[in-house]
């Protein structure tokens, strides 16, 4: 049943500063650095394409299958995340998808010389596969370590390392591409996160008991790993009171991923249609991403004084007037970047908050599982998003038209959240009732 979120005790501005107090801040560092250089390589693939194009004389459409691949290889990695962590446990899932996108960032600077679009792109599926991993590990050992009213907060924290690592990317891409070139970007995106696997290594915790027994996900009470498997396998998603939720989650990913991973890969190409020169390109990577960092505060807020569901109703719309704002602006070049930051605020906070409301909704026995389909499910947009970009640029459609559709999805996604409000069990859960684990158990694997 829905109660009034806007006046309950520790709402608004100072529930969000209550609920980092008592935060095990290593905990989160570790988990906020790892998906940080999650966004940094997801973003430098985007802001190395101009510059590549130019040097291999080819068009920036070309590397549509490589953009593609990293996406879908990501979508493999979110979809194997739950068995993952019941065969690995968290702490050692987390470390093991680092690095192995480490290793793929290393292999992508190793075949660039060679010119191979093929190559190219089947280094950047196994790297993706590493970025699949990280997110939803991180986040379940971040939230694993914290009570039930911190959560969300964790969340949207460890999430923001996305944005900020995008963010990096883009604020330092011209100069890295000055100095180091493009092969230099990757060498970089591949020994960082190496090193910080050897720190996760050292100095990480795993998740606390109950969450982790014998290095499984399981669920309080739930003594043996098959147990625990059972209640990571997708079945356990759609219990009762659940699956009008996940089914509208999982619509809501998927459309807010399309506009997100449509923006984050193709800005930077985008913009050399505005007037951009390609080493200028990545300040527009910077602007969405910093936009992404901006509206991942708001979320923050908003989901604290008036409940994360309500804050999907509402981010989801900035980001679609935006992104008509920035179809719209012409050649001005600030009132463009401003509308870029603007989008990147709306869909970012939204695909941030897909996750958080993954986390919010789901008990712990399926909450890794959960985050990682819901992920998955937006990793699906992630395809087909920069997919038809690519086919929209390789027929010459203008750029300004390509972000005009873009903002389709997002307006729809607006409508799913608000379905998604109105859902009293999802209120329950969100809200923070008490998670029905006995159902939970009885559910098996479709």
């Amino acid at each position: 049943m829905r109660h009034d979120e806007s006046t309950a005790p520790g709402s608004g501005r100072n529930g969000v500063l209550a609920s980092f107090r008592g935060m095990r801040f290593g905990v989160v560092g570790f988990a906020f650095l790892a998906v940080l250089l999650d966004g940094f390589d997801s973003a430098s693939l985007s802001f190395v394409l101009p510059s590549l194009a130019e040097q291999w004389g080819v068009a920036s459409a070309d590397f549509t299958p490589a953009v593609v691949l990293t996406n879908i290889g990501v979508v493999c990695g979110y979809l194997a995340s739950g068995r993952l962590a019941v065969r690995l446990g968290l702490r050692r899932m987390l470390i093991a998808g680092t690095v192995l996108f480490a290793v793929g960032s290393l292999a992508t600077a190793l075949v660039l010389p060679l010119q191979s679009l093929t190559a190219l792109s089947t280094v950047r599926l196994i790297t993706g596969l590493g970025l699949g991993v990280v997110l939803p590990g991180a986040v379940s050992l971040a939230t694993a370590h914290h009570p039930d009213e911190q959560r969300q907060t964790v969340s949207v924290t460890v999430t923001l390392g996305l944005a900020f690592g995008g963010t990096v990317a883009g604020v330092f891409g011209s100069s890295m591409l000055t100095s180091v070139g493009a092969t230099g970007v990757f060498w970089i995106g591949g020994a960082l996160p190496l090193l910080l696997a050897g720190l996760m290594g050292r100095w990480l915790p795993a998740a606390p008991a109950p969450v982790a027994a014998n290095s499984t996900m399981a669920a309080p009470g739930a003594d043996d790993p098959a147990t625990a498997a059972r209640e990571a396998r997708v079945g356990a998603l759609f219990a009762p009171g659940l699956r009008a939720a996940t089914v509208l989650l999982w619509i809501f990913a998927f459309l807010v991923f399309i506009a997100s991973y449509t923006l984050q890969s193709w800005v930077p190409t985008l913009l050399t249609g505005y007037g951009f020169s390609a080493s200028q390109a990545p300040i527009g990577l910077a602007f969405l991403s910093f936009g992404g960092v901006v509206g991942g505060i708001v979320l923050l807020l908003l989901a604290a004084r008036k409940e994360i569901r309500f804050a999907l109703m509402v981010m989801p719309v900035i980001g679609a007037a935006s992104m008509v704002c920035a179809a719209t602006v012409g050649t001005d070049h600030t009132a463009l970047l401003l509308a870029l930051a603007g989008s990147g605020a709306g869909v970012t906070a939204s695909q941030i908050g897909q996750l958080t409301l993954a986390v919010a909704m789901y008990p712990p026995a399926t909450r890794t599982a959960g985050v990682g389909w819901a992920a998955a499910l937006g990793r699906v947009g992630s395809i087909v998003g920069p997919a038809t970009a690519g086919v929209l640029l390789a027929l010459s459609l203008p750029g300004d038209d390509i972000v005009l559709l873009t903002a389709i999805p997002v307006v729809v996604a607006a409508v799913s959240a608000a379905v998604l409000w109105r859902l009293p069990h999802a209120a329950d859960r969100t809200c923070g009732a008490e998670d029905v684990e006995p159902k939970q158990r009885e559910v098996t694997a479709r």
